[in-house]
C-alpha cells in the first residue's frame, strides 16, 4: 500500500510521531511517503492509497498553516485517510476540525490519535515544564504503532469494498472555540510579545529560517521577521543559542525537543 505521510513541525515532537509510524507501516511492508506541508502544493497529495495527516496543536487548533493547505486541496472522492496530532495536552476541537474538512474534499476518515509531548508554549512552560519528564511516554508509542497499523488495515478492507467501523467526529459547541478560531487564522503572533535578536548572541545559522512553517523569516544579515508570521515560536524555541528573545517568555523556557528519541526508538524496537 502507498502510504503518504504530510506533516508540519515546529520543535520535532510531530515529527517523532510520523517516524514512529513511518517505520512501524514499513516494516509491515507498505511504501511509505513523508513530505512537509511546505514541500508540496495542495493539487499534488492524489495518488496514494492512504493519506496521513499530521500537525502540532496550537491553542486546541491544527497549525494555521496546515489548515490551510487541507482548505485548498482538491477533491479526493473515497481516499481513506487518518489524523496525527502532537500536543502538550488536550487537542480540544482539532481533530473533529479537520476530520470535517477533509470529509468536504470527499476523503473517508479512517481515525485520529494524539501523542502527547512536552509542552512548546515557552509562555506556560514555565509553570509546569517538570510534569512531562519521560514524555512521551513508551506505552503511548507503542500505541501509536499499533494506531497506523490499524489505519493500514482499515485503509485495505475499504479499497477491497469493506464496510469498516469509522468515528463521527460530532463538532458540538464548546468554550474554548474562539480561541480555537483565533489559532486558525494565525493570529497567535500576537502572543509572542516583542520580539527582539540578540546579534552577539547570533552566528547566523539560519536554523530559524529553516524551521519557519510559513518562511516568516529572513536573515539580513540577523534574522527579521515578516507579517505572516503565525506565532508557532518555532525560530524562539530552535535558536541553538537562545538569539531571539521575546518580552512574553524567559529563554529558559524554550523547548529545543526531545533529547533522547533514539533511545525511545530503539525501546520499542524501531531502531
Amino acid at each position: 500500500m502507498r502510504i503518504l505521510f504530510l506533516f508540519e513541525s515546529c520543535t520535532g515532537n510531530t515529527e517523532f510521531g510520523v517516524e514512529v509510524m513511518r517505520r512501524t507501516l514499513q516494516d509491515k511492508g507498505h511504501d511509505c511517503t513523508v513530505m512537509r506541508y511546505r514541500e508540496i502544493r495542495p493539487d499534488e497529495v492524489g495518488d496514494h492509497d492512504l493519506y496521513c495527516f499530521a500537525t502540532p496543536i496550537m491553542s486546541f487548533a491544527p497549525l494555521a498553516s496546515v489548515w490551510r493547505f487541507i482548505k485548498e486541496m482538491p477533491s479526493l472522492e473515497g481516499s481513506p485517510a487518518f489524523v496525527f496530532f502532537s500536543s502538550g495536552g488536550v487537542a480540544g476541537p482539532s481533530h473533529k476540525l479537520i476530520a470535517r474538512e477533509l470529509r468536504k474534499h470527499g476523503m473517508v476518515v479512517l481515525g485520529s490519535r494524539l501523542l502527547v509531548c512536552p509542552d512548546s508554549f515557552p509562555v506556560t512552560r514555565g509553570l509546569y515544564k517538570g510534569i512531562y519528564r519521560g514524555f512521551p511516554m513508551l506505552r503511548s508509542l507503542h500505541k501509536l504503532a499499533g494506531f497506523a497499523v490499524e489505519m493500514a488495515d482499515k485503509a485495505q478492507l475499504h479499497k477491497q469494498g469493506i464496510v469498516v467501523k469509522m468515528p463521527r467526529f460530532l463538532l458540538l459547541p464548546n468554550p474554548i472555540f474562539p480561541l480555537t478560531l483565533f489559532a486558525l487564522r494565525g493570529e497567535l503572533y500576537r502572543w509572542l510579545g516583542e520580539r527582539t535578536v540578540d546579534n552577539q548572541a547570533c552566528n547566523k545559522c539560519g536554523i530559524c529560517r529553516e524551521v519557519c512553517p510559513v518562511s516568516a523569516v529572513r536573515l539580513d544579515p540577523f534574522p527579521t521577521f515578516s507579517t505572516s508570521c503565525i506565532g508557532c515560536w518555532a525560530c524562539l524555541n530552535n535558536c541553538p543559542n537562545s538569539a531571539i528573545l521575546s518580552t512574553a517568555a524567559k529563554p529558559e523556557n524554550y523547548y529545543g525537543g526531545l533529547k533522547d528519541k533514539d533511545v525511545k526508538l530503539r525501546k520499542i524496537s524501531l531502531y
